[in-house]
């Protein structure tokens, strides 16, 4: 009967402790996370790589996810990629925000060093990566057309 009554006394305070559990979010922003606001965000220019005479300039069509929106443009000489910037690609929160950050320099250094789109998607942003693709996909194509 002892036992029943520690344990019944125990799941007592748990279930207080639990129900006293504060569950929402800080009200401070951590300074190194990757989830910080749009405006708090450093914003790296690439440098502009060289590119040879008779290259040509297009952009990409703007595509939409649920949750982003973009849109790439590409230099092309001799039908490679030599040269990709991307001109769009907002957010529809915070933390598709924090993931694009992430997904957009991988997705460039992969593009240019394939001198293509045929790239892999990043892991964790599928969608933003389907989509930055086959904008770049669309420039490449648009500048070897003209």
């Amino acid at each position: 009967m002892r036992k029943a009554g520690a344990v019944l006394l125990v799941t007592a305070i748990t279930v207080v402790l639990l129900a006293a559990y504060d569950t929402r979010p800080p009200m401070t922003f951590n300074p190194n996370s990757a989830l910080r606001r749009p405006a708090e965000r450093a914003t790296a220019t690439p440098t502009p790589r060289p590119r040879p005479p008779g290259t040509i300039t297009a952009k990409g069509p703007l595509l939409q996810t649920p949750f982003s929106s973009i849109q790439v443009q590409a230099w092309v000489h001799r039908g490679r990629l030599v040269d990709v910037k991307t001109l769009s690609l907002t957010g529809a929160d915070v933390h598709t925000n924090a993931l694009n950050a992430r997904a957009e320099p991988i997705l460039r250094r992969e593009a240019l060093e394939a001198g293509s789109a045929d790239i892999d998607t990043v892991s964790g942003a599928t969608g933003t990566s389907e989509s930055w693709i086959n904008s770049l996909a669309g420039a490449i194509e648009a500048a070897r057309v003209d």
